[in-house]
């Protein structure tokens, strides 16, 4: 006997969709508990689906690194970790390390006393 086909996983956007609505009726509170239970069941496993997805597109995002010589793009798969690491360097790394504060900003002197104009 043939086992039955699994069902098809609903595009991105559907999915994403759905999740709203089963938010919505949650948040509404008129449903009895058995079925909000059933619906969390159901909200949780869209959200792991599109994370899913998205975990999947990320992967398959590409960026433009120049041209070849043919003059077609060159294109190179997207390492996000890299960039995220990258970026977090650069933030821990002083942008002026010839002196300054810590985060890089120049020191700057005291402000002058104001004169009150009080005498004693």
């Amino acid at each position: 006997m043939p086992e039955p086909a699994k069902p098809v996983p609903p595009r991105f956007e559907q999915a994403l969709a759905e999740l709203d609505g089963i938010l919505r009726e949650l948040e509404d509170g008129t449903t009895t508990l058995e079925d909000a239970l059933a619906r969390y069941e159901r909200g949780v496993a869209l959200l792991r689906q599109c994370y899913g997805q998205l975990r999947d597109a990320e992967q398959r995002v590409k960026v433009l690194a120049g041209f070849t010589d043919d003059g077609t793009p060159d294109l190179k798969p997207f390492d996000h970790v890299a960039s995220i690491e990258a970026a977090k360097a650069a933030v821990r790394k002083p942008a002026n390390s010839g002196g300054g504060t810590p985060g890089g900003f120049p020191v700057q002197p005291p402000p002058a006393p104001v004169d009150s104009g009080i005498r004693e």
